[in-house]
C-alpha cells in the first residue's frame, strides 16, 4: 500500500486556528473575524506575504527531489480578488499545489472533507506536513518523509519532526540577521499520520505532536528556514523576538548553509523581511 503525502499551508486563512487570538476566541467570533480580516487583507501585510510565499515556501514545493506528492494552500473567498488571483496564477504550472478556497470558519472543518477524499483514494490515512506560507522546507522533506514511513508502516500513526533550521529575521525595522537553530517539533515541517481520515494535523499543537503519537526526530540535514518578522502573526513575536537556543550567523555562513537543502534561497534577495522605514 503506497503513502500518500500532503502538505498543508494556511495562506491568509480567515478563521479559528491556532493563531492566539482567535484560539482564545470566546466572545463575539463575527467582530473578531472583522477584526483579523482587516488584518489579513491588508494591502502592506498581503505584498510581503506574498513575497515571502513566492522565495520560501513555492520555490520549496517545486524543488522537492520527490515529487509524488500534494501541496494543499487553504485560504478564504474575502482575500480580495486581485490577490487571489496572484495566488491561481503563481501554481498554476505547480502540479502538486490544490487550492482550497474555504468559507469554513475553522481549520478542522475546512479540511476534513479534503482528507477524508484523500484516505480513500490511498486506502489509508494519509501523512500530512504543515508548513506556513513564509517557510522554506528542504528540497529532500518528501524524500525524507517517505523513507521514514516505510520503516514505521506497521504504525497506525506516527509523527516526525527535522529540529535543524535555519531562520532569517528582523524585528523593528533592525537589520536581517540570520540564525542556526534545533527544536523539535517546530510547526515548520512537522508530519504526522493520525488514526481518522478527516483529522488533520493542526487538531494537535505541534509541540504536544510527541505526547500523543510514536514520534521520531530526524537530525539529518536541515529541515526548514524561518522567516521571523514583526507581522503580528505569531505569539512568539510577542513572547520573545530570538528565543535564547538561536546560534547566528554571519551571512556567508548562512548562504553556505543553505546548499544542500536549500540551493533555491542562496543569493536570493531577503530583503524584504526587513520592514519599510529603516534608518
Amino acid at each position: 500500500m503506497r503513502d500518500d503525502i500532503v502538505g498543508i499551508c494556511r495562506f491568509s486563512f480567515l478563521g479559528k486556528c491556532d493563531w492566539y487570538e482567535t484560539k482564545n476566541a470566546r466572545a463575539d467570533v463575527a467582530e473578531m473575524l472583522a477584526r483579523r480580516a482587516g488584518l489579513l487583507y491588508a494591502p502592506e501585510r498581503l505584498q510581503r506575504r506574498f513575497q515571502a510565499f513566492e522565495t520560501f515556501c513555492l520555490p520549496s514545493v517545486k524543488a522537492q527531489t520527490d515529487a509524488d506528492f500534494s501541496f494543499w494552500i487553504l485560504t478564504s473567498p474575502e482575500m480580495p480578488q486581485l490577490w487571489l488571483e496572484r495566488l491561481y496564477d503563481l501554481c498554476a504550472d505547480v502540479p502538486q499545489i490544490q487550492i482550497l478556497l474555504s468559507d469554513e470558519r475553522d481549520t478542522q472543518a475546512a479540511l476534513r472533507m479534503p482528507l477524508r477524499r484523500a484516505a480513500e483514494a490511498a486506502g489509508r490515512p494519509v501523512i500530512q506536513f504543515r508548513v506556513d506560507d513564509d517557510d522554506a522546507f528542504s528540497r529532500h522533506h518528501v524524500a525524507r518523509i517517505r523513507h521514514h514511513a516505510r520503516r514505521f508502516a506497521d504504525l497506525p500513526a506516527f509523527a516526525i519532526s527535522y529540529p535543524r533550521g535555519l531562520v532569517v529575521g528582523s524585528y523593528d525595522a533592525e537589520p536581517v540577521s540570520y540564525w542556526q537553530t534545533h527544536q523539535a517539533f517546530l510547526g515548520a515541517g512537522a508530519a504526522l499520520r493520525m488514526r481518522g481520515s478527516g483529522r488533520a494535523i493542526y487538531a494537535v499543537n505541534h509541540f504536544d505532536l510527541p505526547k500523543h503519537f510514536p514520534a521520531f526526530s530526524d537530525n539529518g540535514g536541515f529541515g526548514y528556514v524561518q522567516t521571523r518578522w514583526d507581522e503580528g502573526d505569531s505569539v512568539a513575536t510577542i513572547v520573545a523576538n530570538f528565543p535564547k537556543w538561536f546560534l547566528p550567523l554571519s551571512a556567508e555562513d548562512f548562504q553556505s548553509a543553505l546548499a544542500e537543502d536549500f540551493p533555491f534561497l542562496q543569493g536570493a534577495d531577503l530583503s524584504f523581511v526587513q520592514r519599510k522605514g529603516a534608518a
